[in-house]
């Protein structure tokens, strides 16, 4: 079970939207780091590939084993990761 921060009430793992007050649960890897590892990838593979006969082949294989490195790493480090997000509104 979770306590969301912002109501107190439990929640429990695996659920997408606090029962209190309507949050919502993010699990895992931040979307923005994934893209920046998707991104050095995609460079790695560029490098790799102007760096040899037959680039286009082998550079797109080294971008797709260094983003699986990238990949396994991050959801080692984020496995237990959840964030909850909740969107306050206000009147004017």
């Amino acid at each position: 079970m979770l306590q969301c921060p912002h109501c107190l009430t439990q929640v429990p793992r695996g659920a997408h939207v606090c029962t209190g007050c309507a949050a919502e649960l993010h699990y895992g890897i931040p979307e923005k780091l994934l893209a920046v590892g998707l991104i050095a990838a995609t460079i790695a593979g560029l490098y790799v590939g102007n760096g040899m006969n037959g680039g286009a082949v082998v550079g797109t294989i080294a971008g797709f084993m260094v983003f699986g490195g990238i990949y396994a790493c991050l959801q080692k480090v984020f496995k237990d990761r959840v964030v909850f997000k909740r969107n306050y509104r206000t009147t004017d």
